[in-house]
């Protein structure tokens, strides 16, 4: 038995849907791909033995009772670690080790997961309902093997509140990640949405503890001298108190 059907079925063993991606790559080597995932041994064996060097995928959300959030390099390590000393650290969890990253796994909260690209924060991607993730000891296309981390737990934590509001509980609202505001401060405002942006760059800057004051003059700036007037009709005097988060 190769280390890649031996590790396959020890991922079916906990109940994780399972399906093989091309060797090298993370392209499913399966009809139907992901839909195609399964914890059973036989069909789990026959992937393999017919194709014993080919990458292994888990099969994200409700299928495996489980979802990744991929923190992409030093970036998506640096919009974590702002989140974290806001809200407070991740729980020790799963977490697997990517070719620049990694991945940190949580159980399935009992609302819905999606998929999102930088949603939580800049680089800091989730694979939820419809997606999926390669795991040790898949090769990864620049050569190197996914691995599981031995500085992380052994079963899957709980998803904290504050991060699963980032991913977006359904009808909640999400703050937008920080390369939202920043496009917007560099590209400026279009007509027809100056009042409605300006409020939205207003209240993420009160929730920050920036003095009111000064957040004025800033969207001064921002927006240009054309939008005072809609300024003027915000709630940024100096007794003004931060927006809720």
């Amino acid at each position: 038995m190769t280390a890649m059907l031996r590790s396959a079925l020890r991922l079916a063993e906990r109940g994780l849907a399972v399906f093989p991606c091309v060797p090298g790559g993370k392209e499913p080597a399966c009809a139907n791909g992901f839909k195609a995932a399964s914890a059973d041994a036989a069909v789990i064996e026959a992937w393999w033995r017919t194709r014993p060097d080919c990458n292994i995928a888990v099969a994200t959300g409700v299928v495996s009772g489980i979802f990744a959030v991929d923190i992409d390099g030093i970036d998506g390590e640096l919009g974590l670690r702002r989140l974290e000393a806001e809200h407070g650290e991740l729980p020790a969890t799963v977490e697997v080790i990517t070719d620049k990253g990694r991945h940190c796994y949580f159980r399935m909260p009992e609302v819905q997961v999606r998929n999102s690209a930088s949603k939580v924060a800049d680089r800091v991607d989730v694979r939820g309902d419809g997606g999926y993730a390669l795991v040790p000891p898949s090769l990864h296309p620049s050569g190197r093997r996914y691995t599981w981390s031995v500085d992380s737990a052994t079963s899957f934590a709980a998803v904290p509140d504050w991060l699963l509001t980032r991913i977006g509980r359904p009808g909640a609202a999400v703050p937008a990640p920080p390369a939202e505001w920043r496009d917007l401060v560099r590209d400026g405002v279009g007509e027809g949405l100056r009042n409605q942006t300006v409020t939205r760059l207003a209240g993420y800057l009160l929730r920050r503890r920036v003095d009111p004051l000064v957040a004025l003059e800033l969207l001064s700036t921002t927006a240009g001298a054309s939008l005072r007037s809609a300024l003027s009709s915000l709630p940024l005097s100096s007794t003004a108190s931060p927006a809720a988060s």
